[in-house]
Order: structure tokens, then sequence, then C-alpha cells
């Protein structure tokens, strides 16, 4: 909890450069202890290249006088959920920041699969000056496609040089066991999948440093969404067919892996033919030869596994069932939320007000008929 919570005056200064684009501040749902002015959700219409509606969702950060951030979640009709978080110095570089991403251009559709891209953005430094700077290129955070059964996950910020993290998360009633060269016969900046608690993952190399991490990363998210599309939209029995030769050359890769490894480790009995009274720098390099290579081990980001590879063989049909995208939910809108429950209310008001015009009438003829 932040000891300056926001005043009102500080609440109309922030929502000043948003409320001109017609956004309203929520103040039911803002937090002034924690600094955080959440905006009103609002309908975005429909527009190219997406093509279908969007729920928009604005949360404005203040934790210290210099650090201002904003995060828009935009949901589309099936619940896929894409996030754009904008830092800066100021709420008016936000607001620019936040224009300069198109809503609709962080959804694709590729094969009937929509793909749902997050960003982080960093506002362009010009508050108080005359000539603002040159607005930074926006760096990819996540992308998520759901495939009708399983969802993919590509986590860009595990680090800087660090390769992107692919993780496959099936449903709970979904059967899914792939082989470890699922991606890997895409070629080598794919490695093999590996199971977790939730599912599988997988390393994707990249890029080490932007600009150029962020489109070599939107390159590889389509190459693999595609290859999932059309391994996972067909039988199992097809993977072996279509990838035969690329599933041996991924045999090949890991056999070379490990012939590496166990190769410099049967290298370490040659220190004992090395001449001890030598002056030379094969002489130190034997001697040290462990710590180099322990050294070696620690600093490498992709250890390659020493673990004998399955002989490529057609797979079993348990293996998955043909997938199918999800279709399509209807939206929730904030606007017409109070006029859809009015109308109920409205036919229930009526039933007793019929109830209550017709229920003396049946008293009078009952007592009537007792009367007689």
């Amino acid at each position: 909890m932040s000891n300056n919570p926001l005043t009102h005056h500080e609440i109309l200064t922030l929502a000043e450069p948003f409320s001109r684009g017609g956004r309203q501040v929520d103040l039911a749902a803002t937090d002034r202890p924690e600094r955080r002015l959440v905006f009103k959700a609002r309908e975005l219409a429909a527009a190219p290249p997406l093509g279908e509606p969007l729920r928009e969702e604005l949360v404005l950060e203040n934790p210290r006088p210099d650090l201002y951030r904003l995060t828009r979640t935009l949901t589309t009709q099936t619940g896929l959920a894409a996030t754009l978080r904008v830092e800066g110095q100021g709420p008016q570089g936000l607001v620019e920041g936040l224009e300069r991403i198109d809503p609709q251009g962080q959804f694709e559709v590729r094969h009937g699969v929509m793909v749902a891209r997050s960003y982080r953005l960093a506002a362009a430094a010009h508050e108080g000056t005359q000539a603002p700077a040159e607005a930074p290129p926006p760096v990819l955070a996540q992308a998520v496609a759901d495939l009708g059964g399983v969802v993919m996950t590509f986590d860009a910020m595990t680090g800087p040089g660090w390769p992107v993290e692919i993780r496959l998360v099936p449903a709970a009633d979904r059967a899914f066991d792939p082989p470890e060269d699922l991606l890997a016969v895409l070629g080598w900046s794919w490695r093999s999948i590996k199971r977790f608690t939730q599912g599988w993952r997988a390393d994707l190399r990249v890029a080490k440093r932007e600009p150029a991490r962020t489109p070599d990363c939107e390159r590889k998210l389509v190459r693999t969404l595609d290859h999932l599309v059309l391994v996972l939209g067909a039988p199992p029995a097809r993977f072996h067919a279509r990838f035969r030769r690329a599933r041996w050359v991924f045999v090949g890769r890991r056999v070379a892996g490990m012939l590496a490894v166990l190769g410099a480790l049967a290298a370490g009995p040659l220190i004992l033919w090395v001449d001890p009274q030598s002056d030379s720098v094969l002489r130190m390099l034997a001697f040290n030869s462990p710590n180099f290579l322990l050294f070696a081990w620690f600093l490498m980001r992709d250890i390659p596994s020493v673990r004998p590879p399955r002989i490529p063989a057609p797979l079993p049909a348990s293996a998955w069932e043909p997938l199918a995208p999800p279709r399509p939910r209807p939206l929730p809108r904030p606007d017409a939320a109070p006029a859809a429950a009015a109308s109920p209310a409205r036919r229930r008001r009526a039933v007793r007000w019929l109830v209550g015009v017709l229920r003396p009438g049946k008293k009078e003829y009952s007592s009537a008929n007792e009367r007689q």
C-alpha cells in the first residue's frame, strides 16, 4: 500500500488525456491507496483486419512520481485476451503510445485459429519538451492461441538472450501425448518438447537482443502456429508420413550433441599421457579441463540432452484427436447489461399485477358459492 493515495484532484489530472477519447473513470473499481486508476470497460467496433468487436479495459498505475504504467486488455468473443503495457513519465505519453498500437492488429486469424499477441512499449520521453523523442518499437511479450483443445502460449519475456518458451496445455478432457520432435522437425531453432506439470514445453532459439528479437519472434510464431494447425488438425499417423526425413535429421542432431558431451568426458584420462615437466599450454589446458568443462556447462543456456533419442515410428491413434478451433461466444456489453436485465423484471411485474387482478375475483366467486 502506498503512503500517498490518489486524491480527487490527481484523478482528474490523470484522467483528462483519456477523457478526450471518450473514456470514463470507474471510481468503484479504482484503488486509491495503491494509486491504481481503473477506467470503465467499453466495446470497440469491429474493424479490419480482425473484423469483430473487442472489449477494452484500461488500468493506469502510478507507483512512483516518475513512473506511469498503462495496461490495456482486449478480449475477443471467444475469451482470448491480448494486453499492451505502456510505461512512461506522464499520462499524455501513455495515450500517444496507446494509440500507436491498433487494437485489431494485436489479433490475427490463421487457418481458422486466432492468435492474440501482447506487447510492451516504452512511451517517448517528450514530456515538457518541444520536440518529441523517437518512439521506440513495441516488444513482443507473449502470444496465445487456442487450437480448440490445446492452448499454445508463446512466452518471449524469458530474459535478454534467452530462448522463447513454447507451452502446449491441453484441456482436462483432451488426450494429448505428442512425440518429442513435434516442433523440432521445423529446424535447428526448435528444440524437443518436454513434459511439465500442466502439459508440454519447448525452447525456441531467437535473436538475443532488440530490435531484431521481436521481428524474429513474430516470424517464428507464425511458422510454429501454422505447423501446429497442420499437424494437430490431422490424425497422428500423418505426422510420421509428412516429416519422416525431418525426424531422422532430429535424431542426428541429438546423437551429435550426445557424442560431443561424451567425447569431452572421455578426454579426461588423456591427462595421464601429458608430460608433467612440460611448460606448454597443452599441459595447462589438460590439467584444468575439468574446471573449464564445468564452467562451460553452467554457462550454456541450452544444455544438450544425453538421453538417447527414440527411433522415429508412426504415432498411435491415441496420441491426439484432430482439433477444431473454438466457436465464438457472445461478447458481454457493459452498456447493454442493464437493458437486458430490465426486460425480465418488467415481465415479472406484469405477471404479479395480473395475478393480483385475478385473485380478488376468485375469492368473491368462491365466497358466493359458499353462501349458496
